[in-house]
C-alpha cells in the first residue's frame, strides 16, 4: 500500500456516494411533484381524472410533469390525455 493512496480511494468513494445522494434527492423531488400534480388534477377534473391517468403520471418523466404543473390552470382534460400518451 502506497502512502496517500487511501485518500484517493476515499475521495472516489465520497464522490460516488454524493452522486448517489444527489440522484436520490432529485428522484424524491420528482416523486413529490408527481403527487402534487395528481392532487391538483384530481381536484380540478374530479371523476374525469381516471386511475389510468394517475398511474401514467406516477411513471411520467420530469419534463411531462413540469409541463402539466406549469399549465395546471389552463390545461384541458383532452390536452392532459395528449400529454400522457
Amino acid at each position: 500500500i502506497m502512502p496517500g493512496r487511501g485518500e484517493i480511494v476515499m475521495t472516489i468513494a465520497e464522490k460516488l456516494r454524493n452522486e448517489g445522494k444527489l440522484e436520490g434527492e432529485r428522484e424524491g423531488k420528482l416523486e413529490e411533484r408527481r403527487e402534487v400534480a395528481i392532487k391538483l388534477l384530481n381536484k380540478r377534473f374530479g371523476k374525469e381524472f381516471t386511475q389510468e391517468m394517475k398511474e401514467k403520471i406516477k411513471e411520467a418523466e420530469e419534463r411531462r410533469i413540469n409541463q402539466i404543473i406549469d399549465n395546471i390552470f389552463e390545461i384541458t382534460i383532452e390536452e392532459l390525455k395528449e400529454i400522457l400518451k
